[in-house]
């Protein structure tokens, strides 16, 4: 039984050391030596056989000491039943260690497992900017630099500020319109009735002027069609398709159908006696205009 189990043991390291080799992962520093808070590269390539499934480091794994700023990949490359995969990460340090060491892995998925294939460790010397002095240094000695000359710093713009004051000022608005948002809707429509008869009177109060000056049925007929035009517009009712018996029909008002028909006989038959009609079409458009007014004030 011990010499089975040597056996078994025995072929289980060399299948393991059968696939170890099976991946050949590389990877290094692109240069010798790196800036504090300066991005540098790391190249890490692995070769492996083109059934394998390999994955390389993405940008939520820890790269420490080395903080991870973008990466660049190069395309699988497959020759012979075997591939070639690289990838360049450029990586910056905050730590003030002179020197500084890396190595990363490779990853092969399997059905049941995962296993890790890491680079060799490669080092990186870190730049120093500012040289160490000597504790023995006199004051008078010390390396100072004097410049009086006026340096040009550039304006930093606080946006984050900015985008509190845009942000607090929609909220505001949005909290206004939804209190008053009512009230300022109803203010312009009433503005907007009251503009649109004023409007309306003057056109048509001038045409009667005209026709009780010099009668004709074109100008009876203008009257007649502007008046209609702002009873379609106040009441969104089709007045101008609208024959005047289709109008008192829709109306049901047998005085405005009167009006309409001696309007109509005045256009047609050449009936000088139109303005009284008119006059009672102007009444009928002010009693509807201050109607829809009052439902409007009160809705």
């Amino acid at each position: 039984m011990r010499v089975i189990g040597l056996f078994f043991v025995s072929c289980l390291l060399l299948v393991t050391s059968a696939r170890a080799q099976e991946v050949k992962v590389h990877g290094g520093f692109l240069k010798d030596s790196l800036g504090i808070g300066v991005e540098g590269g790391y190249y890490l390539a692995a070769r492996y056989p083109s059934k394998l499934n390999i994955l390389f480091p993405d940008s939520t794994y820890n790269f420490a000491p080395f903080e991870y700023g973008r990466k660049v990949y190069f395309p699988t490359r497959t020759t012979q039943g075997e591939s070639y995969d690289s990838v360049i990460y450029y990586l910056s340090t905050f730590e003030i260690d002179k020197v500084q060491t890396l190595s990363l892995p490779v990853f092969q998925f399997n059905d049941r497992d995962t296993v890790t294939y890491a680079s060799p460790v490669d080092s990186i010397r870190l730049i120093e900017l500012v040289q160490p002095l000597p504790d023995t240094l006199a004051v008078q000695n010390l390396p100072l630099k004097t410049d009086t000359a006026y340096q040009l710093v550039p304006f930093l713009f606080n946006y984050p500020i900015l985008v509190i004051i845009g942000v607090v000022l929609l909220v505001l608005a949005l909290a206004g319109w939804l209190i008053f948002g009512k009230r300022i809707r109803k203010h312009y429509r009433i503005k907007r009735m009251e503009k649109s008869y004023q409007k309306f009177l003057t056109v048509f109060t001038q045409q009667v002027d005209h026709i009780r000056q010099s009668f004709s049925p074109g100008r009876a007929e203008h009257a007649l069609v502007e008046w209609k035009r702002y009873m379609e517009h106040l009441e969104a009712r089709p007045y101008t398709k609208l024959t005047s018996r289709e109008t008192m029909r829709m109306e049901n008002n047998e005085t405005l159908g009167a009006n309409l028909h001696r309007i109509d006989g005045a256009i047609y038959g050449h009936d000088t006696s139109v303005i009284e009609p008119l006059e009672q079409l102007k009444a009928f458009a002010h009693q509807r205009y201050s109607k829809k007014l009052e439902e409007v004030k009160h809705g």
